[in-house]
């Protein structure tokens, strides 16, 4: 057979090999298998015909609409903030932001307008093409993306010239918010900021856009809902870039109510200058004045403190970190949302309830003799020593004046059933003394005197409100932390001993409180029993000027006790400025009442193994017929020192008011209280103490 081809081959012939014939049978049955196929195609093709044309008619029909016709939300003007004068404190300032609306990007030009806008916005070309390219994959991509905001004009300008080629890229006029007066309000104002995608998600139902500013902290993120007002709406016709060709239809925006504070801007200014010069060594302080019939704060000042504008502006990133990384926390309100050991400011607590329970009656003396010693519940060998600054027989009011922390460990936990150790001290002659005293129902240390007990010292702590927020409108605010038996039990594995109520009665151990619970505390001693909810917003006005609402005295809750007792404790807080403690805030032009306290902080002493203190004052003015009240506060300091940054404030607030009147009687002299003691040295101005280190028991 091959020879036979070869043959073939040379002779030059052609070769025809022929194929088996097909059967018939096989030529129909492809010929049907390729008709089918086209039926298929073509059934195929009419059931995605009807299903576009008939059955998401409508959806199509919507998105055509949407690329050619488009709702925009029309953002409102914010409202302006005013003080209680009506100085300007918060206002809106033209600003502009370039956005860009996904959707409009076409997906061949996604990176070229990335590498356009890069060297503009000097922004990575990467970050911009990655927002658009999230965008576009978002469930709207139709919602602007912000590239960046606080352009500056003549960078709008070179924008507007290359807009006609950036499908989607737009230049937006965003108002940006301005605080005049920068830092001095700062902690009160608050301040904007952008909408983070987290929030964006919350609040696209409330009509935000993630070009949007909001509230972030302070009055501005309380009342956000009042001072943004209700967008409008425009339905505008757009090309296929995105710009707008014609308006067909628009819903103007209503504009944010404005506020008008209860700050004094006046009384402001001079607390923080006033509270600025005191701070000496202290990394923060604060103070705050209230009215205390109505809750209006009129002044708040947290030092250090920081200027808001820089958040509705560019910040360096390197500046931002040097705020946060601050040892002083400048971003913090120390007033509201920092908390720390009252120390001997406590002791107006601890006294009204020792009153209240009937624990001592106001006339009954307890003697000092500068220190008491307490026994180990478990191992009566072990001792604890618990110093006191001053030594005497002290009733209530001159207990309080005097600020003995002996006066108040009885009302706390009672008497240590020992004899006071520096009884041993004393001379024959001394001792004939003492026992005449002890004769004649002054309390000592070989007497058993029941004290109020931790459930007791707890519940009225509560009832001043020491443990829950005093809601005031700003966000942010610590609620403080009232100890008891069984909280000790949980935390620690121990039960509550003598030692831990006497700390807690004068305002320490593990006992914590913000500055404005304190100030609240005080408002209500002063003003009869009433605690008050504080607020910083007095007045809501409409758009055009006119009072909506008004902020009334809110009252929390009415203290249980017999007048006559917070009678009893502001005349002990009296004599504490004309006689005792607190007469660093002494002014001859009114008399005051007020309350220092020094409380240890820290684990590590710093001299001669101390430990270091905060410095406290609470007060109120005028003694007679209280108006407000004070508190001061400061991060590294002693009562007495503290004192007189709060006898010049309620001065200022005096004069500032016109509250001094000259034709009102001049107030007492500051004197001592020597003629109330036996045997008693007044010397000492202030109280400060130390224990073995078992526990901490200073003022």
């Amino acid at each position: 057979m091959s020879y036979g081809i070869d043959r073939l081959r040379r002779s030059g012939k052609p070769i025809i090999i022929k194929a088996p014939p097909e059967s018939k049978g096989t030529l129909q049955l492809k010929v049907l298998v390729f008709a089918a196929g086209i039926v298929v195609l073509f059934a195929a093709l009419t059931i995605q015909l009807i299903r576009l044309q008939i059955l998401r008619h409508d959806e199509f029909e919507l998105r055509a609409a949407t690329n050619r016709l488009r709702l925009i939300d029309v953002p409102a003007e914010r409202g302006l903030i005013f003080s209680r004068n009506g100085s300007l404190l918060a206002e809106n300032v033209p600003g502009f932001a370039v956005t860009i609306v996904p959707a409009d990007v076409p997906e061949e030009s996604v990176r070229t307008i990335a590498e356009t806008l890069s060297p503009t916005l000097e922004i990575q070309a990467f970050e911009i093409e990655t927002r658009i390219l999230e965008g576009k994959r978002s469930i709207d991509p139709f919602q602007p993306v912000v590239l960046q905001r606080h352009l500056d004009p003549d960078l709008v300008f070179d924008l507007e010239t290359l807009q006609v080629d950036l499908p989607g890229v737009q230049v937006e006029s965003i108002p940006e918010r301005h605080y005049p007066l920068g830092s001095l309000l700062a902690h009160i104002l608050g301040h904007v900021g952008p909408i983070t995608e987290e929030e964006f998600e919350q609040l696209r139902a409330d009509r935000y856009r993630l070009a949007d500013t909001i509230g972030q902290t302070g009055v501005e993120a309380s009342y956000e809902t009042l001072l943004r007002g209700v967008p409008g709406r425009e339905q505008v016709e757009v090309n296929a870039s995105g710009r707008v060709l014609r308006t067909l239809d628009s819903e103007p925006p209503t504009p944010g109510q404005s506020l008008m504070l209860t700050i004094d801007l006046e009384l402001q200014q001079q607390v923080e200058g006033i509270l600025a010069d005191s701070m000496g060594g202290s990394l923060f302080a604060a103070a705050a004045v209230v009215d205390i019939h109505t809750g209006e704060i009129l002044a708040l000042v947290s030092l250090p403190t920081y200027d808001n504008n820089i958040f509705s502006e560019e910040i360096a990133e390197e500046d931002l970190q040097t705020i946060f990384e601050d040892e002083a926390r400048p971003l913090v309100n120390h007033a509201v949302a920092d908390q720390f050991p009252p120390g001997s400011i406590q002791k107006v607590v601890t006294g009204a309830a020792a009153l209240e329970e009937g624990v001592i009656d106001a006339r009954q003396r307890i003697r000092s003799l500068g220190a008491i010693e307490v026994q180990n519940v478990l191992d009566p060998r072990i001792t604890y020593i618990f110093r006191d600054t001053t030594a005497g027989d002290f009733d209530f009011v001159t207990g309080l004046a005097e600020s003995s922390n002996v006066y108040f460990w009885y009302l706390a936990g009672g008497s240590p059933f020992r004899r006071a150790i520096a009884e041993e001290l004393l001379t024959p002659e001394q001792q004939a003394e003492q026992k005449a005293l002890l004769e004649a129902g002054v309390i000592s240390g070989e007497q058993d005197f029941e004290g109020l007990g931790i459930d007791r010292l707890a519940f009225w702590a509560r009832a001043f409100g020491q443990d829950e927020a005093t809601g005031i409108d700003l966000g942010g605010e610590a609620s403080g932390f009232i100890p008891d038996a069984q909280w000790k039990i949980d935390t620690f594995g121990e039960g509550w001993g003598q030692g831990d109520s006497y700390n807690f009665g004068i305002g320490q151990g593990f006992i914590a409180v913000t500055p404005l619970q304190m100030l609240m505390v005080t408002a209500a001693i002063a003003n009869g029993g009433n605690l008050l909810e504080p607020h910083v917003v007095r007045t809501v006005l409409d758009s055009e000027g006119n009072v909506a609402r008004t902020i009334g005295p809110t009252v929390r809750r009415r203290l249980e006790i017999d007048p006559a007792n917070l009678a009893l404790v502001r005349e002990g807080m009296a004599q504490s400025v004309l006689a005792g403690t607190s007469g660093n805030a002494y002014f001859a032009e009114m008399q005051i009442a007020g309350k220092t306290g020094t409380a240890e902080f820290g684990a590590e002493p710093t001299f001669r193994d101390l430990l270091p203190t905060h410095g406290w004052f609470i007060g109120f003015a005028p003694y007679n017929e209280p108006q407000v009240a004070v508190v001061v506060f400061h991060e590294l300091g002693a009562g007495f020192l503290t004192a007189e940054t709060g006898g010049l404030i309620l001065k200022t607030w005096a004069e500032l008011s016109g509250s001094i009147d000259p034709a009102n009687p001049a107030p007492p002299q500051r004197a001592t209280l020597g003629e109330r003691f036996v045997d008693v040295d007044t010397s000492a101005t202030d109280e400060s103490g130390t224990d073995d280190g078992s526990s901490e028991t200073t003022e």
